[in-house]
């Protein structure tokens, strides 16, 4: 830190080296004036990989991705006003899925706020709604001394991961500075770093936050129903003895864990009392985030007791508000030794996922289911042992839950579903592809591309196989399930939106490469392709919301018809 310019300089290195101590290795940095002594000392900071993202609101959910994919905070840098307004839907979804991140944000200092003075906004608790903390630092100075900006860091990262006592999510610190903002030089006293001589000396944090011990629970219950969790927790439930509902986003979903909707739908539907009655069940373990399906949610609150939730807290995961406790701290699963799988879901679990797969196997269309269980069996046939399978928050992820398409061997499954979000997919899915340089594969909408076109562009930069297959229906087909679709005078150019664009060509004014296939067979062979190639590669699918509609149709009265043989 000797060879800081100037006292700005000087608190901005000792900040990136203390979160390159922590563990940080990635800064996303947006461009600006005032934010250049951050800019500058994670940019040059040989311990931290900088990404640079001209839109604040693309580059917070790079940084998001990030995260999520790593479980270790990003640093996104900005500059002042509403460049710091832009983060704000990336922070929500941190909130709501306790995911680790950290905005550093500069500001004017204390004469030029709230006087006319040029892109100054009150922005340092602009944030507080959605941040785990908020913190307003004051102009770097020799008068505070430099434990002070060690420590504010160390906070900050332990916050956000939640170590402090309080679930994880985004930190927002806000730097005042006052000139020179560029690493001009500037006397400042050496003598202010002579009481941090063992930080200055040591390879160690000034001070590191130890996560909480997680408590061993032992789970009496049969049912269990998993949604995403920390690693440690679903690494407890891999091989899980009891039966397990697993919904898309924890990992755990395969042949004998996905399907829980398929057979929900057909005890509803079906009006199936054999069926209901095998399901019965005394007791529901929750555990981790809410699931995407909402028949499930209806049956977990349609019990009368015996619902307990893990890992929740802040938000609470509670919708039905029947939970009759809750542990919010870190868990790890222990089967009792009375713990059988549920006879009645174990067995409809089988039926309703193998009648699934064999119904989409035997479709010809290309259309939005037929796509997704295209692109996941190519990524198992592509020889790749790890990947990342990132859904888009609309149909895609509700197409992959409740058809209980089987995620591929080894692949991790990702998704923004703390807010449901459509905001920020592509550049999210960047951030997990920077994150485990491993292939990545997004399945999104057209609606969902086009709100994050600007990510083309960071989308540009990934080296490892990036596949974004967007799903083009022209239009938000998931509002056709709801009920303002019965009111024509609105629903098409309100809701549904049509634009009437194709994608190949804005990809490729990115520099991406493209592809458009017309079956599925041109489709696993377009997705081999881009696997192997390496980059980004945009796969545009064009497909018919009635098509799509009526295969999913058929693939749920396979299942229907299936467990009514079977239960009766």
């Amino acid at each position: 830190m000797r060879e800081a310019p100037n006292i700005n300089m000087a608190w901005t290195m000792l900040a990136a080296e203390e979160c390159a101590r922590l563990g940080v290795r990635h800064a996303v940095i947006s461009p600006g004036s005032r934010s250049a002594p951050l800019a500058v000392a994670f940019a040059r900071h040989p311990s931290i990989q900088t990404h640079i993202a001209h839109d604040e609101r693309g580059g917070a959910f790079l940084a998001l991705g990030i995260a999520k994919a790593s479980g270790v905070p990003a640093v996104h840098v900005m500059t002042s006003g509403t460049a710091v307004a832009n983060v704000l839907p990336a922070m929500v979804e941190a909130r709501m899925t306790r995911t680790p991140l950290l905005v550093f944000a500069a500001d004017r200092p204390p004469e030029l706020r709230d006087c006319g003075a040029n892109q100054a906004i009150p922005q340092s608790q602009l944030l507080a709604g959605a941040a785990r903390w908020s913190v307003d630092l004051p102009c770097p100075t020799t008068d505070i001394a430099a434990e002070f900006v060690l420590s504010t860091v160390d906070e900050a990262f332990a916050r956000a991961c939640g170590f402090a006592g309080a679930q994880g999510g985004a930190v927002h610190v806000n730097w005042q500075f006052r000139e020179p903002l560029a690493p001009d030089e500037r006397a400042w006293d050496i003598g202010w770093l002579w009481s941090i001589a063992r930080w200055t000396n040591a390879r160690t944090p000034w001070r590191r936050s130890l996560p909480p011990v997680a408590a061993e629970v032992e789970i009496h219950s049969a049912i269990v129903v998993a949604g995403r969790m920390p690693s440690q927790a679903a690494q407890a439930l891999a091989r899980w003895k009891g039966t397990l509902l697993a919904d898309i986003t924890s990992g755990l979903a395969g042949s004998a864990t996905a399907g829980a909707d398929l057979v929900l739908r057909a005890a509803v539907e079906g009006h199936n009392d054999a069926l209901h009655a095998a399901l019965r069940t005394e007791a529901i373990a929750v555990v981790g985030d809410p699931v995407v399906s909402k028949r499930l949610h209806a049956w977990i609150a349609s019990q009368s007791e015996g619902v307990t939730v893990f890992g929740a807290g802040d938000p609470r995961v509670d919708p039905a508000h029947r939970a009759d406790a809750v542990y919010s701290g870190a868990t790890l699963f222990r089967p009792s030794r009375t713990l059988k799988p549920h006879a009645g879901w174990k067995r409809a679990l089988a039926i309703a996922t193998q009648a699934s797969s064999r119904a989409l196997e035997q479709e010809r269309t290309l259309c939005e289911p037929t796509a997704i269980a295209s692109v996941v069996s190519s990524a198992a046939q592509a020889g790749v042992k790890r990947g990342t399978m990132f859904y888009g928050s609309s149909m895609p992820i509700r197409d992959a839950d409740f058809l209980a398409i089987p995620q591929p061997n080894g692949w991790h499954t990702a998704a923004n579903r703390g807010a449901s979000g459509i905001d920020g997919l592509v550049a999210t899915a960047v951030g997990h592809a920077y994150a485990t340089r491993e292939p990545v594969i997004a399945v999104v909408g057209d609606v969902s591309a086009l709100h994050d076109i600007g990510s083309m562009q960071l989308a540009a930069l990934v080296e490892t196989p990036l596949v974004m297959v967007v799903l083009n229906n022209d239009g938000g087909g998931i509002f056709r399930y709801l009920p303002i679709a019965k009111h024509s005078d609105v629903f098409e150019a309100c809701f549904t939106t049509p634009h009437g664009l194709r994608f190949d060509a804005l990809a490729r004014g990115f520099g991406l490469a493209t592809d458009a296939p017309k079956s599925r067979a041109a489709l696993e062979k377009s997705m081999a392709r881009a696997l192997k190639r390496g980059g980004a590669t945009v796969i545009e699918v064009v497909v018919s919301r009635e098509a799509s509609e009526a295969c999913r149709a058929r693939v749920a009265q396979a299942a229907v018809v299936a467990l009514g043989r079977e239960f009766h």
